[in-house]
C-alpha cells in the first residue's frame, strides 16, 4: 500500500470552509484546513507528491444539458486530475463518472437566516390570548346577552311590559356585563334567579380569563420574544420576501432539477421564479456576512459550513447575528474522488478509514468551529429591566384614542337626536 518510488499526483481543490482553505499567489496554489491535513497524511503514508490545481469555474461538479460534467468532477472524469479533495457528496450519478473513497463525514443541509431582534411589540397586549380565545370570549359575551334578552322577554312578572321597555332593560343588563368585562363597577343587576344564574356563570368565566390575561400580560411586557420565522423548508418557500442562496453545481442543485414532486420540486419552482442565487463555494461566506446578515436572504448549505460562519462571526463581533433553522434535510456522505481505475484507491481507503475510526477528521473540524456552540444555544427570549415607553405601548394609546373618538361621535349623535323636535316623543 505504498509506492516504492515517490510519484507525483495532480490533486484538484477548491475553497470550502471549514474543510479546505485555498490560497493562490502568482499561480501557486496552497491549502490548509482539515482536508489539507488528510492529504498530508495520505501523501506521507502512500509516498507521493502532489500538485494542486483549481477548476476554472470554481465548481464541485454537475452535468449540463448535454451530459458534460463541469468543475472538479469534470476534471477527474477527463483525467485532468488524479484526485479531487472536495469532500464530495456521494450520489449515483457522480459514482458513475468518478470513484469515491471511504466516507469521511456525514453532513446534513440546514438553513441559515439572520437572527431576529427583541424589539418592543406595540400590540403585545393582545398576545396573552390566542385569536381563537379572543373570538371565544366575544362569542361568550354575545351568548350571555342573548340569554339575558330571552330571560327578560319571557319573564313572568314582566309579561305585561311593553316590548320597548323590555328592550331597554335588556340593553341595560347587557351593558352591565360589558362593564364587568372592563372591570368596572356595575349599578344594576338582574333580580330574577334565572338571570342571576346566567350572570354568575359569566362572572366566573370572566374571572378566570381576566386573571389569566393580566398575569400573562405582566410577563410578556417584561420578557421580549426573539421572533423565529424560518425553521423549515416549508417556512422558507411560503415566506416569499426571502431570497435563497445555494452553492452552484452540487448534489443538491442536481437533485432539485431532477425532482418531480415534493418539497425539492417546489424549491426548483422557486428558483425559476427568480428568488434564488447560485454561488461558487468561495463566495458563500461573503454572501452570509452581507446578504443574509442585512437583508431577507437564506443560505442553504451543509451544517458544518453554517457552524463555521456562526463561529467566525461570533469570534469577530462577539454577538449572535445568525440563526440556524431546526430542520435537517438532504443528508450526504462526503468522500474524496479519483478517476476510474486509479490503482492507489485501496490504500487511500485504508488510511481514510483509519483516520475516521480514530476520530481525527472530526477533531480537525472541531478546531475550526471553536465558537459555534455559543450561538447555537442562544436564547429566544430576553428579560428587560427598563421603563415602558411609547415605542412599546403606542398600540394601547391607539386603541384608547379610537375608543374616545367613537364615544365622542356617539355622544354628539345622541345630543343631535334628542334636540331634534321630531324625536321629542321618544320614550328615551
Amino acid at each position: 500500500m505504498r509506492f516504492k518510488k515517490q510519484t507525483t499526483l495532480r490533486v484538484a481543490v477548491e475553497h470550502w470552509e471549514p474543510h479546505v482553505i485555498v490560497q493562490e499567489h502568482e499561480g501557486i496554489v496552497t491549502i490548509s484546513g482539515p482536508m489539507a491535513h488528510l492529504l498530508t497524511v495520505l501523501s506521507r503514508a502512500i509516498n507521493f507528491k502532489y500538485t494542486l490545481v483549481r477548476p476554472p469555474d470554481g465548481a464541485w461538479g454537475a452535468p449540463d444539458s448535454n451530459g458534460v460534467w463541469n468543475g472538479m468532477i469534470g476534471m477527474v472524469k477527463r483525467n485532468e486530475a488524479d484526485l479531487a479533495l472536495g469532500p464530495f457528496g456521494l450520489t449515483g450519478s457522480r459514482a458513475a463518472v468518478a470513484e469515491f473513497s471511504q466516507p469521511i463525514i456525514i453532513d446534513y443541509y440546514r438553513i441559515l437566516v439572520k437572527r431576529g431582534s427583541a424589539k418592543p411589540d406595540p400590540w403585545s397586549f393582545l398576545n396573552p390570548l390566542k385569536p381563537t380565545v379572543w373570538l371565544g370570549f366575544l362569542l361568550s359575551f354575545l351568548l350571555v346577552c342573548v340569554g339575558l334578552a330571552v330571560g327578560v322577554f319571557l319573564g313572568w312578572e314582566r309579561k305585561r311590559w311593553s316590548s320597548s321597555r323590555k328592550l331597554s332593560l335588556t340593553f341595560v343588563y347587557s351593558w352591565e356585563q360589558f362593564a364587568n368585562m372592563c372591570q368596572q363597577r356595575t349599578l344594576r343587576n338582574p333580580s330574577d334567579i334565572s338571570l342571576r344564574m346566567v350572570v354568575c356563570v359569566w362572572l366566573l368565566a370572566l374571572l378566570v380569563i381576566l386573571r389569566s390575561y393580566s398575569g400573562a400580560l405582566t410577563s410578556l411586557l417584561a420578557v421580549r420574544q426573539i421572533p423565529v420565522k424560518i425553521d423549515t423548508l416549508r417556512d422558507l418557500i411560503d415566506a416569499k420576501e426571502y431570497g435563497l442562496i445555494f452553492e452552484t453545481s452540487t448534489a443538491m442543485s442536481v437533485y432539485m432539477k431532477e425532482a418531480k414532486s415534493g418539497i425539492f420540486a417546489e424549491l426548483e419552482k422557486v428558483n425559476k421564479k427568480g428568488r434564488s442565487q447560485f454561488l461558487i463555494s468561495s463566495l458563500l461566506f461573503n454572501a452570509a456576512f452581507t446578504l443574509v446578515r442585512s437583508k431577507n436572504y437564506a443560505l442553504l448549505v451543509e451544517e458544518t459550513t453554517i457552524k463555521k460562519i456562526i463561529s467566525d462571526d461570533f469570534s469577530s463581533k462577539g454577538r449572535c447575528d445568525f440563526y440556524m433553522a431546526k430542520e435537517t434535510y438532504f443528508p450526504l456522505i462526503f468522500c474524496i474522488i479519483a478517476h476510474k481505475g486509479l490503482p492507489i484507491m485501496p490504500a487511500v481507503n485504508f488510511w481514510i478509514q483509519a483516520l475516521v475510526e480514530n476520530n481525527l477528521y472530526n477533531e480537525w473540524i472541531g478546531r475550526e468551529l471553536q465558537n459555534a456552540t455559543t450561538c447555537l444555544k442562544a436564547p429566544t427570549t430576553i428579560t428587560v429591566n427598563e421603563p415602558y415607553n411609547m415605542k412599546g405601548l403606542w398600540g394601547v394609546f391607539t386603541m384608547l384614542f379610537t375608543g374616545l373618538c367613537a364615544s365622542t361621535i356617539m355622544f354628539l349623535y345622541e345630543r343631535v337626536a334628542h334636540c331634534c323636535p321630531t324625536h321629542q316623543h321618544s320614550h328615551w
